[in-house]
């Protein structure tokens, strides 16, 4: 997951971020002081989770909270325990945790979120995609295969394709079932598959080699699928 800190004080930033070091499902974590910086962050990035300060010098993180979409899962940061009835009023809040706070709570916050986002990923045939200085949304089953292009992944459809400012090991934990890797720079959709040989995968006229790490996991997928 990639994760964004939102917090004023350097000291909680660094906890969290250690925090987030030893949790070996967090594979990526920014960090900001202020609350402005978090909105562009926001509308720049796609983040896993946000662990949020509720009470932030330039803008609160009430408001913030107003600016993001529903399917932002987000963690608050606070010092409030009393802030535990109006949390309910944010769908995006899956947690909150009171300061100061111990690595057990954080992991079992995280949990949750990860628990979350696997069940919507595993549910979802759409999801949103940065495309330039805007969201795309994509219909997975009408994607073919999706290739590494350095820090980008180009999604490759019938008739088109589609690059995204996002790693392939990001995109892949957003992806259901019916997508299996095929080597360190390929993603292929199983559905879209025309056929399998040893070593290889035909997408239409694109010859995808596969190895011999990822070929058994392809061949127990499609067995599943079926």
């Amino acid at each position: 997951m990639h994760c964004l800190i939102v917090d004023d004080d350097p000291l909680i930033c660094d906890l969290l971020e250690h925090f987030c070091s030893k949790v070996d499902f967090v594979s990526n974590v920014t960090v900001t002081n202020s609350g402005f910086e978090s909105i562009n962050l926001i509308s720049e990035n796609q983040f896993d989770v946000i662990l949020l300060d509720y009470n932030l010098p330039d803008i609160t993180g009430k408001e913030i909270l107003q600016t993001l979409s529903r399917g932002t899962s987000v963690i608050m940061i606070t010092a409030n325990r009393d802030f535990a009835p109006e949390s309910y009023d944010y769908e995006q809040i899956v947690d909150f945790l009171v300061k100061p706070i111990d690595f057990a709570r954080f992991f079992k916050a995280m949990q949750k979120v990860k628990k979350g986002n696997e069940l919507s990923n595993s549910t979802s045939d759409q999801i949103f995609v940065k495309d330039g200085n805007k969201l795309v949304k994509v219909n997975l089953k009408e994607v073919k295969y999706i290739k590494s292009a350095a820090n980008y992944a180009e999604l490759v459809f019938e008739d088109n394709k589609l690059l995204t400012l996002m790693t392939l090991t990001e995109l892949a934990e957003k992806l259901p079932e019916y997508f299996q890797r095929l080597q360190r720079s390929y993603i292929v959709n199983v559905n879209h598959i025309d056929s399998i040989t040893s070593g290889d995968v035909q997408v239409g006229p694109e010859e995808i080699s596969i190895s011999d790490r990822f070929e058994k996991e392809l061949l127990n997928k499609i067995k599943l699928l079926k």
